[in-house]
């Protein structure tokens, strides 16, 4: 899919940092919370048994941002503890099915604790045409192929 011909793009805005106005996305303005509210109902939409994430810079960057808040996350470990031989690169991280649940609560740290474009992350799931980008206090960006996805997942954050 490229991103310049997704058939929809919405942009999800923290009200105090308003959408720059582009042509050709719908921009939505939240607050804080609804827009962690708002990327964890989407992904609880689309996360089909396997979902990838793919870090804009290193995983280092990332993963320091939010140890933290996962210290206490025991299926978060096996991921930190697999991952950390990544932490200098971008490889991407596989969430499958019965790990939903450590894929909310690390976007929910993401978004709490990470401050930089750096901190970002791209998520893809597997089988849906879709691209999000979800830098820490947004915007987030979601790129669909097609517009039966993208009605779907606004259900979400439609106001």
């Amino acid at each position: 899919m490229d991103v310049k011909d997704a058939g929809v793009r919405d942009c999800l805005c923290v009200g105090d940092q308003p959408c720059e106005e582009k042509t050709g996305w719908n921009c939505r303005t939240m607050n804080a919370d609804q827009l962690v509210a708002t990327i964890i109902g989407a992904v609880h939409k689309i996360h089909e048994g396997q979902t990838v994430l793919i870090p804009a810079g290193k995983w280092r960057s990332m993963f320091d941002a939010v140890a933290y808040s996962m210290a206490e996350d025991e299926p978060w470990q096996e991921f930190d503890a697999s991952a950390t031989i990544r932490l200098n690169t971008r490889d991407p991280l596989l969430f499958e099915s019965g790990d939903e649940h450590t894929l909310a609560n690390l976007l929910t740290a993401l978004m709490k604790d990470g401050e930089t474009e750096e901190q970002s992350v791209f998520l893809i799931p597997a089988g849906a045409p879709l691209l999000m980008h979800i830098c820490p206090c947004g915007p987030v960006k979601l790129w669909f192929g097609n517009s039966a996805l993208a009605d779907e997942v606004s259900e979400v954050y439609a106001p």
